[in-house]
């Protein structure tokens, strides 16, 4: 029960751009001004990109990317689908879209290349200004 508790709490955490998916140690890197500033960044470039229309407001996808040393994706992948094949295609396209990023930190760059995890929710979009 604990176990389930702290990986939905984790969840929720990358939900918010505080997280990341694979990896040990991402509690410390969670908090870290660094990494946060850029998972921060690139959400915000993911977003200016993203468009989806109509839907219900709960969609959510899960997709695991990965960034190589100069930032550009080298995979992207849907861990939970949204069962709205064209809202999953939507967050994909927003990733390539937005690639390339700037380089990513130095000491996290393996964590980056490994891939990163994120929640697309479609209500987060239309709350966007």
């Amino acid at each position: 029960m604990a176990e389930k508790r702290r990986s939905e709490e984790a969840a929720s955490a990358t939900a918010h751009g505080e997280g990341i998916g694979e990896g040990s140690g991402s509690s410390g890197i969670q908090t870290d001004p660094a990494f946060l500033y850029y998972y921060q960044a690139i959400r915000e470039r993911i977003k200016r990109q993203w468009t989806f229309y109509g839907g219900n407001s709960e969609l959510t996808t899960v997709v695991t990317f990965s960034i190589n040393a100069d930032g550009n994706v080298t995979s992207t992948r849907i861990v939970r689908s949204s069962n709205d094949r064209a809202f999953d295609n939507s967050v994909v396209r927003a990733i390539r879209s937005a690639a390339p990023f700037p380089a990513p930190p130095q000491k996290y760059r393996e964590q980056f290349q490994q891939g990163i995890e994120a929640v697309f929710k479609l209500g987060e979009l239309s709350s966007q200004g």
